[in-house]
């Protein structure tokens, strides 16, 4: 990592040790920008733990070529910025892989697909956008977020094998699903940080503003908690 990153990274190890009551940062501008640094650094952990040629999207996105020849993605932003209006919350950081929080997933990743063969990382035998047979939505607060780069590069390796992704150990205590028939027969991954999920599970407004989440909540005979 390079100068900025590094102190970026640093310092996220320690930012939101304990989730505050109150926002922390200045505006939702601010908690934007900082997000902004701590997705470069997240990226950059996880294309050194990918051990393999990954390409850049966009400036919060990367994709890289799987071993079965088909293009995964991943896009890191921020889910829930701080506000000091009701409902009061602190910042909270998503990643989305093979997937997307508004839109279709299949243009994304045809977009992927083209930036992967124009970086030298798709082979002439590879089926052209072929769709990724995975997903994943991992919520966290920053100072959680650059543990899961290693755990997210497990997560590719297991799908390579064709393994169950759910039974792969996230870093920290945390609450996980795995939807066997998602979308397009796909595996579902949803992860939430245990602190993450303490916070914000109780709040009756995340009902009403994220649908995907509710559908998590809802299926609570499914859930395991991921403890260490």
């Amino acid at each position: 990592m390079r100068g900025p990153t590094k102190k970026a990274a640093e310092h996220a190890a320690e930012w939101l040790e304990d989730p505050p009551e109150v926002p922390t940062l200045p505006s939702a501008a601010g908690s934007e920008r900082y997000t902004a640094v701590l997705s470069r650094a997240f990226l950059a952990v996880l294309a050194i733990r990918l051990q393999r040629p990954t390409a850049r999207i966009a400036a919060a996105s990367l994709c890289w070529r799987a071993k079965n020849g088909r293009v995964e993605h991943v896009t890191c932003e921020p889910y829930f910025c701080p506000s000091e209006e009701p409902p009061r919350h602190p910042l909270l950081v998503r990643v989305l892989v093979n997937k997307v929080a508004v839109g279709l997933v299949s243009e994304v990743d045809a977009v992927a697909a083209t930036v992967a063969r124009e970086n030298g990382l798709v082979r002439e035998a590879d089926e052209r956008c072929r769709p990724p047979r995975w997903s994943l939505e991992l919520a966290v607060f920053p100072g959680e977020l650059l543990r899961f780069g290693s755990y997210l590069a497990d997560l590719v390796r297991a799908s390579e094998r064709d393994e169950d992704e759910g039974a792969v150990e996230p870093p920290i205590p945390a609450e996980v699903l795995v939807e066997s028939e998602g979308l397009h027969g796909t595996r579902a991954l949803y992860v939430w940080s245990e602190r993450a999920w303490d916070y914000f599970a109780d709040r009756v407004w995340m009902d009403e503003i994220v649908p995907s989440n509710s559908h998590f909540m809802a299926l609570r005979g499914q859930r395991r908690s991921a403890r260490r």
